[in-house]
């Protein structure tokens, strides 16, 4: 786990996010998925604020915190707050990322609020009389985590006032110094004049940490930031979303679906629009990002200069909704915003060039390959992980769908800087890789790392087969604690497997303390009273049958046998109504459950036991049954039994 810069505090001017107190952002038009604990401000919903006027020793608290679970904050019109003692369950994980350096100026209050809203009110004496401030920022890195979302429920530790968790930190080197207003300046200018004023990361109208240079010369397959190039820029904050639904009422998570055509969501407070890289006043804005449904806004945007509008209105020729549909209109606009360094547009581009080799209206020959490459791997660098995990799967085409050679070395390459972006599915994939040990070579520790983080992402599935691994102890050491903790999640998830395995965990003592009353709650978690849990209500009908670590109740046995029917549970239940095993003997339920069995389920046994009941009851239709039987099956014992009831019927 790479932590992040840990400079020490020093003297000189400061600022502390945490008591520093700004004017309230506006109340109309409140995100709908933000949190309500927000302190009497309106809620706030995904941003991305600068956090460039920190001081170090709240830098310092981040990154530790950062290597122990997923970062909490409280964050409202007024404050934010790291939640120290506060954590998420989850882990990040740090990616290279191919960005340019670029400079911000920020000319008046609404700016400062906007972009860096937790020293605005102390920054304010730096753009006073035509002034500005200039931001130089120089990203390399990116620390990142699989969850995605998360309820105020999972939370553990202190965490009284609650809104946000940190989905990642943007990480390089940043300066920050006063400048003139409509005076551009490059990032080593603003580098320079920080330094030239003693500036540290401690706060202030000018400040700096990191070196240029260092990000500048940083590899780009890096798998831990560079000495000197990992301050803190930017953080990525998620609301907290509303209580999760019960666990009886929970079905299984399905897997994250990539979406068609992806749009570019603004970072910014209400009442500010994205421009230029900052969260700006519409009024002041010379081009800001257009809502992605409205084309006439797009292309009037993409004309001032735009970029990301530009990609938005692609999409819009591309689909020839709201336009005539023109793909040679839709690549160009593709690829000027790629140019720009936008990552979707990158990968839209390359999506279109692809569609266009296999349906066989652009030669696949070598040169176009070779920009096909070159523009999905454009959008993998820039650190958008779907690229990552979409162009993986372009590797391992066969067939007519194929235009790239099969590499299943290219394509795992591409799905581990996939998981390391934070993109679970690519953590899912490159984990069943290294499990099954067919596109790579096998590596079940490593698999284990993997899974773990496709875990923390929402992947049910990926929890059952992160638990199995633990707890069987094959190709990994055995760790039931951790296999446990794998199971937990998965139950939470809705997996109801999941559930089932913790339960039996629990129940045997497998690696763990045995614990019944525990073991009882994971069976109960996963037999719902409506929707999946097979497994589960079959192990706890089993508790209730043997009395295991609970009072014997045959009856409440027999009802969540029935309850599952085709995994033997009819089959069982109707053994206990036949004899009367602490029930009042039923024979006319067990007939009904041996036939439901049997003719729906197809349960051997059930069938067994339900032929001759049936004799007893109408031979003819006996005859018939043991004639289906005899014909679909070829069971020597039913085909015994036509012959002795007469035969087949001419």
């Amino acid at each position: 786990m790479v932590g992040l810069s840990l400079a020490a505090a020093a003297c000189g001017p400061s600022l502390d996010p945490e008591v520093v107190v700004h004017a309230p952002r506006p109340t109309a038009s409140t995100p709908a998925s933000a949190s309500e604990n927000t302190g009497g401000c309106p809620p706030i919903g995904h941003t991305e604020p600068l956090v460039v006027d920190w001081l170090a020793t709240r830098r310092s608290d981040l990154g530790l915190v950062m290597k122990e679970g997923v970062a909490v904050v409280s964050y409202d019109c007024s404050t934010l707050k790291l939640l120290t003692q506060c954590r998420l369950p989850g882990s990040y994980s740090y990616a290279s990322v191919a960005q340019q350096a670029n400079v911000i100026q920020l000319t008046n209050p609404a700016e400062l609020q906007a972009n860096v809203p937790f020293g605005a009110a102390a920054l304010n004496s730096a753009i006073e009389g035509g002034r500005a401030l200039d931001v130089a920022l120089v990203p390399s890195g990116k620390l990142t985590t699989t969850v995605v979302s998360a309820s105020p429920q999972e939370l553990a530790g202190s965490c009284e006032g609650a809104t946000h968790f940190v989905r990642g930190a943007l990480l390089g080197a940043f300066a920050m110094a006063p400048g003139s207003r409509g005076a551009a300046r490059p990032a080593d200018q603003v580098f320079a004049a920080a330094s030239a004023a003693g500036a540290s990361g401690q706060g202030g109208t000018t400040s700096k940490e990191g070196e240029l240079e260092a990000c500048r010369s940083a590899k780009p397959d890096a798998h831990a930031p560079a000495e000197r190039c990992q301050a803190p820029l930017r953080l990525e904050l998620v609301p907290l979303s509303a209580r999760r639904p019960a666990q009886a009422e929970a079905a299984p998570a399905p897997a994250p679906v990539e979406e068609e055509n992806p749009t570019l969501a603004s970072p910014c407070p209400h009442g500010t629009v994205l421009s230029g890289g900052k969260c700006s006043s519409p009024a002041l804005a010379p081009a800001q990002l257009c809502s992605p449904n409205d084309s006439r806004a797009c292309a009037a945007q993409c004309g001032k200069g735009d970029v990301g509008s530009c990609y938005h209105l692609g999409y819009h020729y591309l689909s020839g909704k709201d336009l005539p549909r023109d793909d040679a209109r839709a690549a160009s606009l593709f690829e000027k915003a790629c140019d720009a360094g936008i990552a979707l547009s990158c990968f839209a581009r390359a999506k279109l060039l692809m569609r266009d080799m296999v349906s066989n209206k652009a030669v696949a020959d070598a040169a176009g390959r070779a920009k096909l490459r070159e523009l999905s791997d454009k959008a993998c660098a820039l650190g958008d992980g779907w690229s990552c995990w979409s162009v993986a799967e372009w590797y391992l085409r066969e067939g007519p769908q194929a235009v790239f050679p099969r590499d299943p070395a290219r394509a795992v390459a591409l799905l581990r800087r996939g998981c390391d972006l934070g993109q679970g599915p690519s953590c899912s994939a490159l984990g069943d890789m290294l499990v099954e040990g067919k596109l790579t070579a096998k590596d079940v520790p490593a698999a284990v790392g993997v899974l773990q983080r496709a875990c923390e992402g929402g992947l049910a599935e990926d929890c059952v087969a992160l638990g199995d691994i633990l707890r069987k102890g094959q190709g990994a050491p055995k760790d039931g604690v951790k296999a446990i903790a794998a199971y937990r999640r998965g139950c939470t998830l809705g997996d109801m497997r999941a559930c089932n395995a913790a339960g039996s965990v629990y129940a045997e003592g497998d690696g763990v303390p045995k614990d019944v009353a525990k073991a009882y709650s994971f069976f109960e978690k996963g037999c719902p009273d409506k929707g999946f849990g097979a497994e589960a209500c079959m192990s706890l009908a089993g508790m209730y049958e043997k009395g295991t670590g609970i009072p014997k109740d045959m009856a409440r046995a027999a009802a969540l046998y029935e309850r599952v029917c085709g995994t033997g549970g009819c089959l069982r239940a109707a053994e206990i109504w036949q004899r009367g095993d602490g029930v009042p003997a039923d024979p006319e339920r067990a007939f009904s459950l041996y036939e439901k069995a049997c003719l729906q389920w197809s349960e051997k046994k059930a069938c067994d036991a339900f032929g001759p009941l049936l004799e007893g009851k109408d031979k003819e239709r006996a005859r018939a049954f043991y004639a289906d039987q005899c014909a679909r099956t070829q069971d020597k014992a039913a085909c015994a039994s036509q012959k002795r009831l007469g035969g087949a019927r001419k």
